[in-house]
């Protein structure tokens, strides 16, 4: 049983890859095409692939999670065996981090936060 398996609050999981530029295109390749499926799966709130303007050949790969429970089914799947086996083909080791995260603010924290005098 992982850590995040009894987490209540929402989840999220970060990856980030550095990729030799030949590989590039395959491992976006490959991400694409589980991103659309991750989605679906229970407990899902998102699912994105992104690249690094600032450093070359880097993606980060970004899921949340509704709990701990969901993200810990979705490491036992095999949408995510694909996943990790994509990154079993990097040079470099993947950084990997989970968070926990107790809140969510939107819009307005920006607003009350810029309409407060200190």
């Amino acid at each position: 049983m992982s850590r995040l398996s009894g987490e209540k609050s929402m989840v999220q999981a970060n990856i980030r890859i550095s990729v030799a530029p030949e590989k590039l295109k395959e491992i976006l390749q490959t991400f694409k095409a589980v991103v659309g499926p991750i989605r679906r799966e229970r407990g899902c709130i998102s699912c994105n692939c992104y690249l690094d303007i600032e450093a070359d050949n880097s993606i980060c790969f970004i899921e949340e999670w509704q709990e701990g429970a969901d993200l810990n089914a979705h490491l036992k799947s095999v949408r995510f065996g694909v996943v990790a086996g994509a990154m079993k083909l990097l040079a470099n080791e993947a950084v990997i981090r989970f968070h926990t995260i107790a809140s969510t603010a939107g819009a307005e924290a920006i607003k009350a936060a810029r309409a407060c005098k200190t």
